[in-house]
């Protein structure tokens, strides 16, 4: 698909933690602590072993926005009034902004998502930061653009439970959206306008030029001294850069690391219930036979994909907690903790997941670089000061 660039505003955030006594040991992918943010496997590479040739951060540029979506301020705007509408859910309970809220990271701050009432989700909540600069939406991979996740949590069972058809005719039934459907896209409502119309106000959810993103430009000293450190290792002994490269900081692809199944996936009826209706709705073989969330693996149906999820980016950590696919650790301390033993158990864990020393010192610079990458002050979206009324005066 086409692409052309709408320049929008960037930001970047700064929290310490408690020092750690004693000697580190971690995965070289310890970055891939923070990429927990999205919560999900990410590439972990020893230092023993270099990243990938010409490998290199940068600073975060232009949003790309598909030439059949260009961006305008009306489309921005209806968008963001369907992200924070529920009546795009089936009982009109559940907005996008529901799972992706703007006071938690565009996440909802919980181990896993908010559901349809009556059932029970099985994956922690991505956050909606950066979106429009991945190359995969989902956890999965399962979508390849924002207009096409825009419409997979509408009609999914367990999440808004909403019929496409149905939906049209009611929203078509309110008079501001319909005539903002013909104002922006000189339509009716249809869902492709209204997923181009979501996906157009999510272009606007990203971080604005930061610490590092200044640095990376050329102002020496955006950074401090242990920032400047951090960096060092980053790209260096403990080659996170592997796999966190790039103005997002990830190299787009999946990885098993062995995150941990969580209890309540384990235990709980209805979340193992989600876990084989998605089998199932994925036309993956023996559905109730899945005993854990294959990740990429009920896309590809290859085995060598099982376990593996998507690398998210390292933008915005500090909003984005719990991490994982599964929002398996609370804090960054756990991840950390987590990558300190080489990762988890798992048959196709990366032979590059290994254990890896570092010093306290060290480790709290690459910490405090890891820090950098997040805003000053949370990125926000404003909700609608009132949702617009159906023809006969209700909501």
């Amino acid at each position: 698909m086409p692409y052309g660039v709408v320049p929008v505003n960037i930001p970047i955030m700064s929290v310490r933690k408690e020092p750690m006594n004693a000697q580190k040991s971690f995965s070289g992918l310890f970055a891939a602590i923070a990429a927990a943010i999205v919560c999900s496997a990410f590439g972990v590479v020893a230092s023993a072993d270099p990243g990938p040739a010409g490998a290199k951060l940068e600073p975060l540029g232009p949003v790309p926005v598909p030439a059949d979506n260009p961006m305008t301020p009306e489309k921005i705007e209806l968008g963001r009034m369907l992200y924070f509408d529920p009546r795009l859910s089936g009982d009109s309970s559940l907005s996008c902004a529901k799972c992706h809220d703007p006071s938690k990271g565009f996440s909802n701050g919980v181990q896993l998502s908010d559901a349809y009432p009556g059932t029970k989700h099985w994956r922690h909540v991505p956050t909606v930061l950066n979106a429009a600069y991945a190359k995969f939406q989902f956890w999965d991979g399962r979508a390849d653009s924002l207009e096409a996740q825009a419409v997979g949590p509408i009609a999914a069972p367990i999440e808004m439970n909403q019929n496409y058809t149905h939906l049209v005719e009611k929203l078509s039934g309110i008079p501001h959206y319909r005539d903002q459907f013909k104002k922006v896209f000189n339509s009716d409502v249809t869902m492709d306008n209204l997923a181009k119309a979501i996906a157009a106000f999510e272009r606007t959810i990203v971080s604005k030029p930061g610490k590092v993103d200044k640095y990376l430009s050329g102002d020496k000293s955006a950074l401090t001294d242990s920032e400047k450190r951090g960096m060092e290792l980053f790209t260096g002994k403990a080659n996170c850069i592997a796999c966190h490269h790039g103005a997002l900081l990830t190299d787009n692809e999946f990885h098993t690391t062995g995150v941990p199944e969580i209890e309540p996936l384990q235990k709980e009826a209805d979340r193992i219930a989600t876990r084989h209706f998605f089998a199932t709705d994925q036309k993956y073989p023996n559905p109730r036979s899945v005993d854990a969330d294959y990740g990429r693996e009920f896309i590809t149906k290859s085995q060598s994909d099982r376990g593996k999820f998507k690398t998210p980016s390292l933008r915005e950590l500090k909003y984005t907690a719990p991490y994982m696919h599964n929002g398996a650790f609370e804090t960054l301390e756990d991840v950390i903790e987590f990558y300190m033993k080489g990762g988890g158990d798992h048959k196709n864990k990366d032979a590059l997941l290994k254990p890896f020393d570092l010093t306290d010192q060290e480790f709290d610079d690459l910490l405090a670089f890891l820090e950098a990458l997040s805003s000053p002050t949370p990125i926000t979206a404003e909700k609608p000061a009132e949702l617009p009324k159906k023809s006969d005066g209700t909501l």
